[in-house]
């Protein structure tokens, strides 16, 4: 049975993933809220192809209707209030909304991709290169919209204004060639290795606004990668 999104109470979709040992992992996902539920340990088993597959997934639903996110939310597993949870990886601060009770974690798609470190904080030059194209963007975390010029951080969910580091996602999936040609093995002491960043070609200047509606910077950025890469 699909977990109950902590935010809209909707039916999550349940989708399948693979882990870096090959094994199969069952994901939740609400893809107009755009959050993840993951039960304990879940997030870190996730393989590079299958954060690649939820690039794709992402990009396919583009132009679907984005929900406002509103959280902390209650446990799908036991119904107890989520805790707004703070941690850190070599790219830095990312969050989360976790049980107590240790059922799971409530990821964001932009936390998320921020743990896994594809994602960087777009600097103050390029935040006033941009407002000369857009005004307005839309928070990937929570979906409300941010004021180029005046905010650095979603005035909703204090989330900062972030876009796609298409260097690190170029290495994963050079890494992703290499894996496919041998056979995959377990190795859990490199299940949490991270990738290292590096400055994005994303910039501003590549940004194109096609239409009135909010631009999603991730959102966009995810397109223009794949269309430049798996095509």
């Amino acid at each position: 049975m699909a977990a109950s999104c902590p935010s809209c109470r909707g039916a999550m979709t349940e989708t399948v993933f693979r882990t870096h040992v090959e094994t199969a992992l069952d994901i939740d996902i609400c893809w107009s809220c755009h959050l993840i539920w993951f039960d304990n340990m879940e997030s870190v088993s996730m393989s590079a192809q299958s954060v690649i597959d939820l690039f794709q997934q992402i990009n396919a639903r583009q132009n679907a209707a984005r929900r406002i996110v509103s959280l902390p939310g209650n446990c799908p597993v036991c119904a107890s209030t989520l805790k707004q949870t703070f941690d850190l990886s070599k790219a830095g601060r990312f969050q989360y909304h976790r049980c107590s009770n240790g059922h799971g974690r409530l990821s964001t798609f932009v936390q998320f991709l921020r743990e896994k470190q594809f994602i960087r904080t777009l600097s103050k030059v390029e935040r006033q290169q941009l407002s000369a194209t857009v005004k307005q963007v839309r928070c990937s975390s929570c979906g409300a919209g941010i004021h180029i010029e005046r905010d650095d951080v979603c005035s909703h969910c204090g989330a900062p204004v972030s876009v796609l580091d298409e260097q690190a996602v170029a290495k994963a999936l050079a890494e992703l060639g290499e894996k496919r040609s041998r056979p995959a093995q377990p190795a859990p002491d490199r299940l949490q290795q991270p990738y290292q960043p590096t400055p994005s070609s994303i910039t501003a200047d590549s940004i194109i606004v096609a239409s009135p509606a909010l631009v999603d910077l991730i959102v966009t950025g995810v397109a223009a990668i794949l269309s430049a890469t798996l095509d």
